[in-house]
């Protein structure tokens, strides 16, 4: 299980009413400044689009829908090294493909002014309702890809059957490692999306001794 959390089985709309939000925080009638400030905090959702696409389609976005509706849109990437002729080479990969994650206050309102969009994409739902992404996994997004959303290669070591991390962002994230490819310098880690696991491909630079202090 990754940092990230769990959403519930059926998802719950973005935007909960005022009188259901203030049962659930104890707020008073009073204080519904505080209760409509709270309602319209931004979220993020995730659009599925065409593999390959990703950067494309963020342009896209930017371009034609307003930042009053369309706050930020990212397309989380990965560092990773490829070998060209004989020679190692790092590029960079969307962290999961096919997604594009944007931040906006209105997701209805965001999915309509999709439309004119070219290409195609479409937000994730789950019986009828547009996802969000929870502040846990969100969290876990930020720390191991940073400002830039960018994951960079890790530093670790083979210690018996197990793997030791000593630098990265995959620092101490030893216990969702599900594969190695030291050939390949890849390992694969489980991740959290919608409370659901998912298998993603990151950067590793590994040996099998401890590097020296």
């Amino acid at each position: 299980m990754t940092a990230a959390g769990r959403v519930s089985k059926r998802p719950e709309k973005y935007a909960v009413s005022v009188v259901r939000y203030a049962k659930m925080t104890g707020m008073g009638e009073n204080e519904n400044e505080k209760i409509d400030n709270a309602v319209n905090e931004p979220v993020w959702v995730v659009a599925q689009v065409s593999v390959g696409k990703e950067d494309e389609v963020k342009e896209s976005c930017s371009d034609m829908i307003s930042k009053d509706i369309l706050e930020d849109i990212f397309v989380p990437k990965h560092v990773r090294l490829k070998k060209y002729k004989g020679e190692w080479r790092r590029e960079t990969r969307p962290l999961y493909s096919g997604y594009v994650f944007m931040v906006t206050k209105d997701p209805e309102v965001l999915e309509k002014a999709l439309i004119k969009v070219p290409g195609r994409h479409r937000l994730l739902k789950a019986d009828d309702v547009i996802l969000t992404v929870s502040d846990e996994e969100k969290a876990f997004i930020n720390r191991i890809a940073g400002r830039d959303n960018i994951v960079d290669i890790s530093v670790g070591y083979k210690e018996g059957d197990r793997i030791k991390i000593v630098s990265g962002p995959m620092l101490g994230l030893e216990g969702d490692i599900v594969h190695v490819d030291r050939h390949k310098r890849l390992v694969t880690i489980n991740m959290s999306l919608f409370g659901r696991s998912v298998k993603t491909t990151l950067g590793l630079e590994l040996t099998y001794k401890q590097p020296e202090e």
